[in-house]
């Protein structure tokens, strides 16, 4: 869904160093999973892969620029923090939000 060459574009990482990479797909894993949760959606690359998954539902969304982008802020925010440093978090960035409000869905339409 989102290339190592991206998140490591992101995390400002060489391509050619590959001594991070299993830990930049864990971070792609938690991130992915963690933007599901706040939009309540689950993501997918296109179209091919919702028609491919028997669990799809109407919710499905096939990842939007703004909501790549979110993952891979929250990739990076990860990245350079691996523990807490501060009371405020990604969450907390009012762009991160914009990327990701538009795309929420609310349970039982609230």
């Amino acid at each position: 869904m989102i290339s190592l060459d991206s998140i490591k574009h992101q995390c400002r990482l060489e391509l050619d160093d590959n001594t991070e990479n299993d830990y930049l797909e864990e971070l792609l894993a938690d991130a992915i999973e963690a933007v599901e949760q706040r939009l309540n959606r689950k993501l997918y690359a296109d179209q091919a892969a919702i028609d491919a998954d028997p669990a799809a539902t109407e919710t499905a969304l096939i990842l939007p620029r703004s909501v790549r982008r979110a993952v891979l802020m929250l990739i990076s925010d990860l990245y350079e923090n691996r523990g807490a440093t501060s009371v405020l978090t990604l969450n907390d960035n009012p762009l991160f939000n914009d990327m990701l409000n538009p795309w929420r869905v609310y349970p039982n339409g609230n």
